[in-house]
């Protein structure tokens, strides 16, 4: 745990470097998503006693996660072969297992993590950009804080949906008949206080975590796709203007200067963008390397998970309260799914086109003087690797984009025929 605990800190050399106008205080998506990976317990601590209460809060998520796979599995064993009754407890039981499955990889991974969160703490979120770029960086603020609010109202619509459901049930009940937010098969008097209102507490405590955990490292996924494609944005707006001034100026101050000077100039900036390109790309290779499980299970799952979620809220006979929790589960999962996809098919044209961003550069003013080569020679390998895209792929198997997204729906939308089909005989 101690040498967990010194990787996860932020030194007193890292802390230093911080501004005084953080964006924490500015950046609302940002701030959504640190307090969620909090709640989870894994985010960046600053001191010794921040680092211990993470590593407490981590445990009790998997407590809460653990205690939600016991209650769910049971359930699905007691209510076999009762379709409608087994559909609904296999969605809860698929969202566990992505909720599982996300905390493995992550925990896993922990250390890539923490180094992948330091280097965007302290060349992303806090950097010096010029007013163009910050420009290009609120846009990206602005789009990221709508796709997380998004989101998390769906995320937290229905988990309030899954505890009104129960309460609304209960009113007017005896003591007898009152119901718990999910079933408990276990040899207790569950219905009778104060075992009743344990149970109940203990199952919404845990449903929070799941809900929690379910959304936090999707909403981190997409706000870092985002800022990786902004500073993609940011870099082909840098080769644009490497020779520091517009065009139209250019002409007046060659005829002023040495052009030798000028190719000189011109050539440190560049070489100051080629070091910023092949950092976005190791960025994004380290982005890959952590999340590319977790993207192959989201796609797989998402399909037969959508399914199932468009069975409850359309063929299952069930009330309407629960038809509330689906009705937010699928309109989240589905939003979820189409900022993913878009945040990496983003991506995806920002590293290309810096390629094409190279094109509007000043090189054809530079004299073919030994500086002037070489950074025409440069020029054509940054044009060359930006033929190959910064992607984040399924494990490899393929890269998600757009055309992923309608891959799913599509797949979602045949296993929900078929079901219907099965359904109606």
């Amino acid at each position: 745990m101690g040498k967990v605990s010194r990787e996860l800190k932020i030194n007193a050399s890292d802390r230093s470097k911080i501004p005084c106008n953080d964006p924490y205080e500015q950046d609302v998506s940002l701030l959504m998503t640190s307090f969620l990976m909090k709640i989870v317990g894994l985010w960046l601590a600053k001191d010794q006693v921040e680092q211990r209460r993470r590593d407490y809060t981590l445990i009790y998520t998997i407590i809460a996660i653990l205690f939600g796979v016991w209650v769910q599995t049971r359930d699905f064993y007691y209510s076999w072969p009762h379709f409608s009754d087994c559909a609904y407890t296999a969605c809860n039981i698929l969202c566990l297992i992505m909720v599982l499955l996300k905390l493995f990889v992550i925990l896993v991974n922990r250390k890539k993590f923490i180094d992948l969160l330091l280097y965007s703490y302290k060349h992303i979120w806090h950097t010096n950009y010029d007013f163009n770029e910050k420009v290009m960086l609120a846009n990206c603020k602005r789009i990221c804080t709508l796709s997380i609010a998004l989101i998390n109202c769906c995320a937290q619509g229905t988990s309030v949906s899954y505890i009104l459901t129960p309460i609304m049930a209960n009113i007017g009940q005896n003591q007898s008949d009152r119901i718990l937010p999910f079933n408990m098969w276990v040899d207790l008097p569950l219905y009778i206080s104060p075992y009743f209102e344990i149970l109940f507490v203990l199952q919404v405590l845990s449903l929070y975590h799941v809900v929690v955990c379910y959304v936090c490292f999707d909403n981190l996924l997409c706000l870092v796709n985002l800022h990786a494609a902004t500073q993609f944005r940011i870099l082909q707006y840098r080769l644009t203007n490497v020779g520091g001034t517009s065009t139209q100026q250019m002409d007046e101050e060659i005829s002023s200067v040495i052009l030798s000077d000028y190719a000189k100039k011109c050539y440190a900036r560049f070489k100051s963008c080629i070091r910023q390109h092949e950092a976005h790309i190791q960025y994004c290779n380290k982005l890959e390397g952590i999340f590319r499980i977790i993207v192959l299970a989201h796609i797989l799952i998402f399909s037969l998970l959508l399914c199932l979620v468009g069975y409850q809220i359309f063929l299952a006979d069930s009330s309407r309260t629960r038809r509330f929790i689906f009705i937010f589960h699928i309109t989240g999962s589905m939003i979820s799914l189409f900022l993913f996809t878009s945040s990496c098919d983003g991506l995806i044209e920002e590293s290309s086109n810096v390629g094409m961003a190279v094109y509007s550069g000043p090189w054809i003013y530079l004299p073919m003087n030994n500086t002037g080569k070489m950074l025409r020679k440069d020029l054509n390998m940054i044009i060359l690797r930006s033929r190959k895209p910064c992607c984040l792929t399924a494990c490899g198997f393929f890269p998600v984009s757009l055309e992923t997204c309608t891959s799913v729906l599509s797949t979602a939308m045949s296993y929900f025929t078929l079901m219907r089909q099965s359904t109606l005989k």
